[in-house]
């Protein structure tokens, strides 16, 4: 399997499921146990380890002793300023395109903000794209509340479709949408055919901290064990026709400083207790 044959069956261990240090081939062994079929990598992860040829070459060992692949590249910000990216989002996407370029990865995850007008935003966006696209990547905004001033779905609608780009698209996190609008109409309203990515976690409706980066990354747990409505935004994503894969993405202290074999194990059993429950 290759990254661009994931589809809506298929896990992927995104990167925020465990600290930023913690070691990639690890990583790896704990997903391919717990039965997902690809890894999502932070940029940063892969600029502290490409100068050491030893390190990707053991990254390289386990993938193919295990089968994954690496999928998604998180995270691209300074894309729309407003019509060109900044220069340190030109340095992010020349990391993004060398890792796809060496591991045929499908997807760069971008996020706020964004300046100017939205036209101006899509603008760049569709640079960004049209970039991205000569490295074989799909590419999607994530709306994250709080944190950006891209915070609905509305408003990564807006741009992405303004810039018109086919590999121009969104991700849906169930924690974003719960916490920004809590509206399942939000979902419904967008194209399925441009979710690119879905990232899944729980928790409870309302915060757990004031502070929402801090909260988002300290208070997730696994699918159906939270307050969120799963069930039905994977129904949803299905009627729609989302063929994105399933990124799993519990940020969460806890398992965060727990072995990294629970957390995959946690994450990946969830998750697929919503999806028997949703697809029944």
């Amino acid at each position: 399997m290759t990254p661009h044959d994931l589809g809506p069956n298929d896990l992927v261990w995104d990167h925020f499921s465990r600290p930023r240090v913690d070691d990639v081939v690890a990583r790896i062994r704990a997903a391919a146990d717990a039965g997902f079929a690809a890894i999502g990598l932070y940029l940063g992860t892969f600029r502290a380890m490409k100068d050491d040829p030893a390190e990707v070459e053991r990254v390289d060992g386990a993938l193919a002793e295990t089968g994954l692949v690496v999928a998604n590249v998180e995270v691209a910000r300074g894309w729309a300023s407003p019509d060109r990216a900044d220069a340190s989002c030109t340095e992010q996407e020349t990391l993004a395109y060398e890792m796809a370029d060496h591991w045929g990865c499908r997807y760069l995850q971008v996020i706020g903000d964004y300046t100017g007008t939205i036209a101006e935003a899509a603008v760049g966006f569709g640079a960004l794209c049209d970039r991205a696209a000569d490295h074989g990547l799909l590419v999607g905004i994530e709306w994250v509340p709080s944190m950006t001033n891209i915070e609905t779905a509305a408003t990564a609608a807006a741009i992405a479709l303004e810039a018109d780009r086919p590999n121009g698209g969104f991700c849906f996190d169930s924690w974003h949408l719960t916490r920004s609008t809590n509206d399942l109409n939000d979902l419904r309203s967008l194209p399925g055919d441009r979710i690119f990515a879905t990232q899944w976690s729980d928790g409870t409706i309302a915060p757990q901290h004031p502070d929402y980066y801090r909260d988002c990354l300290m208070n997730r747990v696994p699918p159906g064990d939270g307050q969120f409505d799963l069930v039905d935004m994977v129904r949803i994503l299905d009627e729609i026709g989302s063929r994105a894969p399933l990124g799993l993405e519990v940020c969460s202290t806890e398992l965060w400083e727990g072995p990294v074999d629970v957390a995959a194990r946690s994450a990946a059993r969830g998750m697929r207790a919503v999806l028997a429950e949703a697809r029944g």
